[in-house]
């Protein structure tokens, strides 16, 4: 059984108020491009492992493509946003061992301390334990999801979700369910100087 992770309001993954998200994100600096490096490590039941990767938001996503996703997940769920998300314009790029996955939705919002920045990847990154005897169904974990959590020097961690399905629920509206156990830690992040 997939481990569901409630993406609450302060994560800012998927805010259904668009007049609060936007807000959010206007109050932020930091407009793009911009890149952040990262250590991901993964600790599974199957082994260990770490890879050096690095988040490129190239712009953030406009409001107008936010909304289109939203109502799409409210009104078709996964399927439907996973639709409209890979519809939606670049945002940037993930790199993780010589390879390169789209960003199609980056949001970021202002915290007191600095800021929350989430992106959703066009697909999955990488299935955690799917190759071990009587792995479930890869089925309908169709994005990857990553949280970045920075301060104002631009220092910070977070996590991956590295294949993920979106869906309506919980408190705000949005739940993330994980194909793996626990999220991918990122480690060490930090925004590159360009």
């Amino acid at each position: 059984m997939a481990r569901r992770i409630v993406v609450c309001t302060s994560a800012g993954l998927l805010i259904l108020s668009a007049s609060g998200s936007g807000a959010a994100q206007s109050k932020s600096k930091n407009t793009g491009p911009e890149a952040f490096s990262a250590k991901a490590t993964v600790d599974a039941a199957a082994g260990r492992g770490d890879a050096n990767v690095t988040v490129h938001i190239d712009q953030y996503t406009p409001e107008k493509n936010i909304q289109v996703m939203e109502k799409a997940l409210k009104d078709n769920g996964s399927a439907g946003f996973v639709t409209e998300l890979r519809r939606a314009p670049v945002a940037g790029r993930l790199e993780l061992a010589e390879q390169s996955f789209a960003i199609r939705f980056a949001r970021q919002r202002a915290t007191d301390t600095g800021r929350i920045i989430t992106a959703v990847v066009e697909k999955p990154v990488y299935f955690v334990g799917g190759g071990v005897p009587g792995a479930k169904s890869r089925e309908g974990f169709d994005v990857a999801v990553i949280q970045l959590t920075m301060d104002s020097s631009n220092v910070g961690e977070g996590t991956m979700t590295a294949a993920a399905r979106i869906k309506p629920g919980g408190p705000t509206g949005v739940e993330v369910d994980a194909y793996e156990t626990a999220p991918v830690k990122l480690r060490s992040v930090m925004k590159r100087i360009q």
